[in-house]
């Protein structure tokens, strides 16, 4: 990346304009050359002279003067930066020249040099300004060497005659290259001529700018009579002022494209397309070019609106006979006689032979098989090229279907777009082998029949194996769906067995003191007087009676309220016994029970009644985790019954959804909100409960999944036509991706990564569903994905 950035940065620049580019490489080439005599010469001067000189620092001023180019050449000021280049190399040469003796030193002949640039590069008016700016320096010396401020060499020629001689020198370069620059504009006006005269003109094309610069002739083509130049301008504009039609986004795409070539000096880009001219006239220009580099491509433009025309013409008699030859009813070919590659078919050949056009078209009979026997090919093409045609000769053709043929063939030498081809005739004669054709199908079909019975048997044999295949996979796929549900069920019976274990260990220890705890009831009663011992029975009826589970933080949020209050009542563990009333829903305990905070043994009283009522929720706790333990094991019983078939038995499709649910509480407790929309009096369907507990699995996880188990999952149950349930699961997610609905129910077909599902689930669903007489379909969406399963009650 680097060594390109310097070389981008070393390079000359690059121009559409080629007149430019010559000037531009000119220029370059120039100024390498100078900077390396400039850099040679203060190197070797010193050693063949006798002490360094001055003059030296003169030449400090070229290699800067080309640095200067290069960097306003780059930035797009090319002629600026030759005119300051130019410049500082004679303002050098003049330097070196005063200090050496004006017209007697060495350096002033080379004033030539600058003479040749400016000529080259600035054109005459250039040339000239410097041959008189070397003239009058040259005078100048003389005058200054007069008057003692040049040293004057001691050279055996006189001042006059080297100034005079130089002079001539100056001058005639200056003719020379006048007459020079003549001649190459004498040459090029007659190259424009012959370009106009012939309708031809110039483009050159920058892909990296997306620059196209048009010559001259290429702007008179077009209908710009007044234009004396070229002219560079953006593709889009050319495309809009020059280009109609659907050709407007075909060219840069064909440009594209040739560039993409550029290294294979064979490939050309050529293409016709449509123009509007300035003067309002439509053209057709085909258009010829190459690319030299990645970026640069040149080519030509040449109007053939005169022959474009004439081609429609011809082209008109060519849809007459394309017509008729498409309308023939025999099997009609053209095909090239050098390679016998078919050019076209008709519709007849397709539905005689069954090749279509895309198949025939660029292929040959023998590729294609159509001829029995090479030999008799071979007969038949030495035969047509004696005779020059055939005439219904009987020849025996195969189909595309392997049908053999008979056909009388006809072909005849045509001209087509200068070159030669045959024309082709079949017409099936087969009706008059009728009679031999049905005694030799006769036989066909008595073997046939062999064969069918045969096939039959080992189909039958087939079939039996697939089903068994087919029930070993349903197998294994509902036995996968069990796995993974191992660790969610375990996680699940775990928690309400730690339950249980901290419930019976808090009753355990209530029981274990039911001797002090005696004692405790008796001096807690002796204490209480009637109306608290009433309010203390209904104080524990409402502890015990209270089920809710309140959220730790409201916990603790109630009890800094209540312990605040109970501390006021100077009772020494207010924490435990607040936090005691607000878990068991008696936060309004002083209000509702004020004569129990009455008197000495207050804190006894309430934990007394606390105890009590810890005892009956922990007895609750311990008979509602037993409870959700057995629904889960009856759940996973159901789940992982499997039958062998046999006959359907009744099976309630709300049990059958709630099983599964149960069975998937752990995964979809966490983050998924289920909503149940089960219609009342749905009735008992006769099915293979098993089997329907595989369909809604499949479907409730594949849910889950689809939505990163955090969403809504939302099961509705609802009568279908008087005579059908319609089961309805649907999430949230992002729907099913449209280039993937048509397969997901193909089997083995999966968008899960390897070892996360085997592409089986939903085409085994589809099965279950079909077994039972119903049907599956889905609704998908950007906000979701919903699965319909119709079952017959």
């Amino acid at each position: 990346m680097i060594l390109r950035r310097l070389k981008r940065l070393i390079y000359p620049p690059l121009s559409a304009d080629p007149e430019k580019d010559v000037s531009i490489k000119l220029l370059y080439g120039l100024m390498y050359v100078t900077f390396a005599v400039a850099v040679l010469y203060r190197i070797i001067h010193p050693l063949i002279s006798e002490k360094p000189k001055n003059a030296y620092y003169s030449f400090y001023i070229i290699p800067t003067a080309v640095i200067l180019c290069h960097l306003l050449a780059k930035s797009g000021r090319v002629k600026l930066g030759a005119n300051i280049m130019i410049f500082l190399q004679w303002l050098a040469l003049c330097i070196v020249s005063m200090r050496e003796g004006g017209v007697y030193a060495t350096s002033f002949s080379q004033f030539m040099i600058i003479i040749v640039l400016a000529s080259l590069i600035l054109g005459q008016v250039g040339a000239l300004f410097y041959a008189l700016l070397s003239f009058l320096t040259g005078l100048l010396s003389i005058y200054l060497k007069s008057k003692g401020m040049i040293a004057a060499p001691n050279y055996p020629s006189g001042e006059w005659s080297v100034f005079i001689g130089n002079s001539v020198g100056f001058f005639m370069s200056w003719i020379l290259m006048k007459f020079g620059l003549s001649g190459l504009s004498k040459i090029r006006e007659e190259l424009s001529r012959a370009q106009i005269d012939a309708k031809l003109g110039a483009i050159t094309l920058n892909l990296e700018t997306k620059e196209l610069t048009l010559s001259k002739e290429y702007l008179i083509m077009l209908g710009n009579k007044t234009a004396k130049g070229s002219m560079t301008m953006s593709m889009d504009q050319f495309l809009e002022r020059y280009v109609e039609g659907e050709d407007k986004e075909r060219i840069p795409a064909i440009l594209a494209e040739g560039a993409k070539n550029f290294s294979d000096p064979s490939y050309s880009t050529e293409f016709i397309f449509r123009a509007k001219g300035d003067d309002g006239k439509t053209r057709y220009i085909l258009a010829k070019g190459k690319y030299k580099d990645s970026i640069m491509g040149y080519g030509t433009g040449q109007d053939i609106t005169e022959k474009h025309i004439a081609g429609e013409e011809i082209k008109a008699s060519q849809e007459l006979f394309s017509k008729v030859f498409k309308l023939s009813p025999y099997a009609t070919s053209i095909s090239n006689f050098d390679d016998g590659k078919y050019v076209d078919i008709n519709d007849g050949f397709t539905e005689l032979l069954g090749f279509t056009r895309e198949e025939a078209i660029g292929r040959t009979s023998v590729e294609l098989g159509i001829w029995l026997s090479s030999d008799e090919r071979d007969y038949f093409k030495e035969k047509i090229k004696r005779d020059g045609f055939l005439y219904n000769e009987e020849i025996t053709f195969q189909a595309k279907d392997g049908r053999l043929i008979r056909v009388e063939f006809s072909t005849r030498f045509t001209t087509i777009d200068g070159e030669t081809r045959m024309i082709n005739m079949a017409k099936d004669i087969s009706s008059k082998k009728e009679a031999e054709e049905l005694r030799v199908l006769n036989n066909e079909i008595s073997a046939q029949n062999e064969l069918i019975a045969k096939q039959k048997a080992e189909l039958e044999s087939t079939l039996e194996y697939l089903q068994k295949t087919q029930n070993q996979l349903i197998l294994s796929e509902k036995m996968a769906s069990l796995g993974q549900l191992v660790a969610g069920i375990a996680h699940e019976i775990n928690n309400p067995i730690g339950v249980i274990r901290a419930a019976n260990e808090s009753v355990k220890n209530h029981f274990d003191r039911v001797l002090d705890r005696m004692q405790e009831a008796a001096s807690v009663l002796e204490n209480l007087g009637n109306d608290a011992k009433i309010e203390f029975q209904t104080l524990l009826k409402k502890g015990r009676a209270y089920q809710e589970i309140i959220p730790p933080k409201e916990v603790r949020a109630k009890t800094k309220i209540l312990e605040s209050r109970l501390r006021e009542l100077r009772i020494s563990e207010a924490r435990n016994i607040a936090e005691g009333l607000i878990e068991a829903g008696l936060e309004a305990a002083l209000e509702d029970f004020p004569k129990l905070f009455v008197g000495e043994k207050i804190q006894q009283v309430i934990q007394y009644a606390l105890d009590e009522i810890q005892a009956s929720r922990s007895s609750k706790l311990v008979d509602m985790s037993v409870d959700r333990t057995s629904k889960i094991v009856y759940a996973l019983k159901n789940f992982s019954h499997f039958s062998n078939g046999g006959p359907k038995a009744p099976v309630d499709i709300r049990e059958s959804i709630d099983t599964v649910l149960t069975i998937y509480q752990n995964q979809l407790k966490s983050g998924i909100e289920i909503i149940k929309e089960y219609e009342a009096g749905i009735p008992i369907i006769q099915g293979y409960s098993d089997d329907l507990l595989h369909v809604w699995t499949n479907l409730i996880y594949n849910a889950a999944q689809a939505m990163g188990f955090k969403g809504i999952l939302k099961i509705n149950v609802h009568d279908f036509e008087g005579n059908h349930i319609c089961i309805k699961i649907s999430d949230n997610g992002p729907g099913i991706p449209e280039s993937i609905q048509e397969r997901i129910f193909e089997p083995f077909f999966t968008t899960k990564a390897p070892g996360e599902g085997s592409g089986l689930g939903l085409d085994i669903v589809k099965r279950i569903v079909e077994n039972h007489g119903g049907s599956i379909a889905f609704e998908t969406s950007s906000k979701g994905t919903a699965f319909l399963v119709i079952l017959p009650q």
